[in-house]
């Protein structure tokens, strides 16, 4: 058995439960005579400097980006046997669109993915899209789609809202926090994906004009960090996080970089004597150096290594390409990865989708029964509700 945990689909009907004046401005999808996906018309809100993708988005010339049944033709030909569904974000999609008519969005969508669970309940398990601007908003969504039988939710890495539109890490604030506690006490597993709004880390984009991302972190990288240091999964330990398009490149380094920085003992400093308005500011916490914290912040965060979290709160999609799949998978364990080929979108190869389950076969490197458990194991225990 195979469980793809990570493809994408844009419904027909996406937007066609959004009611009364606020139609009107819902998304448009213009689609062509052989049913592909051509654009979609929608004023997308945008601040000055944001680079969003546009429409239709990556992947849309595959029919079965909309059409359900090339889409099932194609996990036929694969011999895929269930996938977990997100959203296609891309060209309409943001943290940015006014609250009440973002909701309304969000629930048309999750409307259209129930009516396609409920067609084929054995086989396509929705993940539910929610309107993290307005968080109340938001939690309500979520309780009704675990209702429903959804059995997960999706969010971005960052967190572009018209008070701090740039795209800081979404973990950072706290004012999202209550999301992440009910998803807590509901065990409903939390997938972070990019969703492409342009808002990226504050320079980033900048750095990539000329090539400085060579030393710059990408943002799902940050917000990954921001999750374990913020103390997120202190303050709610039973969070698990399905990490899309991480790659097994980045988590070990990452994971081992951060262990070394917590445990690296530093004489304390005092910056008592600095002149400036960020003297008062800062704090000498522990040995590990200066924290920008308060003592009884500071006090409840970072509780475990940071490899800790990463083996007990994450898991990962792959991609079976990558030759650093092996190593992390005898870094983390095989238990924490997730079968995976992102369906329809496009990847460097172009076609890696048509080969995923093929080069996870051959792969002499991973153990027979390691291959089972990232096939389809993990996800059945980590979806007990479904697959």
């Amino acid at each position: 058995m195979i469980v793809d945990c990570d493809s994408h689909f844009m419904p027909k009907d996406a937007f066609d439960s959004i009611d009364g004046n606020l139609a009107a401005h819902a998304p448009r999808l213009d689609v062509d005579g052989s049913g592909v996906l051509t654009d979609i018309r929608f004023d997308l809100p945008n601040p000055p400097g944001a680079t969003p993708l546009p429409p239709p988005g990556s992947g849309c010339h595959y029919p079965g980006n909309m059409k359900l049944e090339a889409r099932m033709e194609y996990y036929h030909q694969q011999r895929i046997d269930q996938h977990v569904m997100l959203p296609q974000f891309t060209g309409w999609w943001s943290y940015l669109i006014e609250p009440e008519l973002a909701n309304a969005i969000a629930h048309s969508y999750n409307l259209a993915f129930l009516r396609i669970m409920r067609e084929y309940p054995d086989t396509i398990h929705p993940v539910a899209l929610v309107a993290l601007q307005d968080v109340n908003g938001a939690i309500a969504e979520l309780e009704w789609a675990i209702a429903q039988g959804f059995k997960a939710v999706v969010i971005d890495h960052t967190y572009p809202v018209w008070d701090h539109p740039y795209g800081t890490p979404t973990a950072t604030h706290r004012e999202a926090w209550p999301l992440f506690g009910k998803c807590d006490e509901l065990a409903v597993p939390i997938y972070i994906h990019a969703v492409q709004h342009g808002h990226r880390i504050v320079n980033l984009m900048n750095f990539q004009i000329d090539g400085l991302d060579f030393f710059s972190p990408r943002d799902a990288q940050m917000n990954l960090v921001a999750l374990i240091t913020s103390g997120l999964l202190d303050r709610y330990p039973r969070l698990t996080f399905i990490h899309a398009e991480m790659g097994a490149r980045a988590i070990k380094g990452l994971a081992q970089r951060m262990d070394a920085a917590y445990k690296q003992a530093r004489p304390q400093v005092d910056y008592g004597d600095d002149e400036g308005p960020s003297a008062a500011s800062r704090r000498v916490l522990s040995p590990r150096g200066p924290q920008l914290a308060p003592p009884e912040v500071a006090a409840e965060k970072n509780k475990q290594l940071p490899s800790h979290y990463f083996k007990t709160n994450f898991w990962w999609t792959i991609e079976t390409e990558e030759p650093e799949l092996i190593d992390a998978i005898e870094f983390f364990g095989a238990d924490r990865f997730l079968f995976a080929t992102d369906y329809p979108h496009d990847d460097p190869g172009g076609t890696m989708k048509f080969k995923d389950v093929e080069l996870l076969a051959l792969n002499k490197r991973i153990a027979e029964a390691d291959k089972e458990l990232i096939r389809s194991e993990n996800a059945r225990a980590l979806f007990p509700r479904s697959t």
